[in-house]
């Protein structure tokens, strides 16, 4: 789970300060990249960890999360972004990072009305069949992810997965709040909203 350590305030100034530096006539986000042989989507499998996922979510009294498409679109780039620099990262195992997370927020807010992001990334092998359990099950097992998947006040979730050539999947999760809805704070950090 990422988190944002620095207050809302501070937040809606660097956005206001970079959303300034945007012409008035900027163009939507890029559209999803095209994956390569080397590497394939899965709608199928972003399905199937929403399920757990929000099967999980029904466990703790919790809604069930409605997929974005702004959301998935930033999730799956996100997921094309892990798969290509692949062993290059220094957290959990060198294949997940949530570098570039406060990009994905501030995209988020500009362009699909989400006022709070928080973020899960995973990368298990094995394949396809197993993964979105394996992942739920990483998630619950870690107390800020944990507090991610749970979460009582998210309203939107975004998924993007990307399966390598010799069967690692990578997979990101979005939580989003839509509109303007009160921020919520864990041990301290602020989760990331305006």
């Amino acid at each position: 789970m990422k988190y944002v350590k620095f207050p809302a305030v501070l937040a809606s100034l660097c956005f206001a300060a970079l959303a300034s530096c945007a012409p008035e006539t900027s163009v939507a986000p890029t559209k999803i990249p095209v994956s390569t042989s080397a590497a394939r989507t899965s709608g199928s499998l972003s399905n199937r960890i929403l399920q757990e996922v929000n099967a999980y979510r029904a466990t703790t009294g919790a809604k069930p999360l409605s997929r974005n498409p702004g959301l998935d679109r930033l999730a799956q780039e996100h997921c094309e972004y892990l798969r290509k620099n692949r062993g290059s990262f220094k957290l959990h195992g060198s294949n997940v990072s949530h570098q570039g997370f406060e990009s994905r927020t501030l995209m988020a807010r500009r362009y699909y009305n989400i006022s709070q992001l928080g973020e899960n990334v995973a990368a298990v092998g094995g394949g396809a069949n197993n993964a979105p359990g394996k992942m739920v099950q990483l998630w619950a097992a870690s107390p800020s992810h944990n507090f991610a998947m749970k979460g009582k006040n998210w309203s939107a979730t975004g998924i993007g997965v990307v399966v390598d050539s010799d069967g690692m999947v990578f997979a990101t999760q979005l939580f989003g709040i839509s509109g303007m809805q009160q921020t919520a704070y864990r041990d301290g950090f602020h989760l990331s909203s305006f």
